[in-house]
């Protein structure tokens, strides 16, 4: 209990000082507005989406995986994924803006990528259900079956792979990862390639701002 009080006070601590900093406040404020105005443009891009004719593309390695329903299994792993993350760095507020800011941008760029790139979903695909995600950003009259370049679910758990600080996090998020692409394959929602692309986006978007930063390092 003593251990617990400690760390409890470091966190109110941690983002009271992070709360002084005008940046950090005005970042924290802004992004849920930011999330809302996404939803609402997605809902109506998704119909869309749905709507227009897609290719389908020749990818004999996706069916190597074995057909199945892990709907369930993947809610479990990527909101359980995400709860890890944010528990285990609650006295790191940087980190946690860092992974709403990322979030964020990776998913501007997926949609951006989806309209660019338009898809038909592989053969023998079994949708797959996300009460949160058809409840937000999904259109509300059915679920998406063309959003497909690239997967937002492999995208999201390597990006907290990426953000996490603390080892034994890290781990779980790189062994989740690849079960997720596993599980995501399996269902036929994307093809290989989907799960490629998520990696390379995100690791760019991740890496990005530290690129530039370095860059007008050596400019000075």
């Amino acid at each position: 209990m003593l251990a617990l009080g400690k760390q409890i006070q470091t966190i109110i601590r941690e983002w009271r000082s992070s709360f002084r900093e005008p940046s950090f406040a005005w970042k924290i404020l802004l992004m849920p507005g930011l999330f809302f105005v996404y939803s609402a443009i997605t809902q109506k891009l998704g119909n869309f989406v749905e709507m227009r004719k897609g290719v389908v593309l020749d990818d004999k390695l996706l069916y190597w995986f074995p057909s199945y329903d892990f709907s369930f299994y993947i809610f479990i792993l990527l909101y359980s994924s995400l709860t890890l993350v944010v528990l285990t760095h609650l006295d790191k507020p940087k980190i946690i803006l860092r992974i709403i800011e990322m979030h964020f941008l990776v998913a501007v760029v997926r949609q951006l990528c989806i309209l660019l790139i338009a898809l038909d979903p592989p053969s023998g695909i079994i949708v797959l259900r996300d009460v949160f995600l058809e409840n937000t950003v999904y259109p509300r009259n059915s679920p998406l079956t063309k959003d497909l370049f690239f997967s937002g679910h492999v995208a999201s758990i390597f990006l907290y792979f990426l953000c996490a600080e603390k080892k034994f996090v890290k781990r779980f998020l790189i062994s989740a990862t690849f079960l997720m692409s596993f599980m995501i394959l399996s269902m036929r929602v994307h093809y290989t390639y989907d799960v490629y692309g998520a990696i390379f986006f995100t690791y760019l978007i991740y890496k990005v701002p530290s690129w530039i930063r370095s860059r007008e390092m050596v400019m000075r």
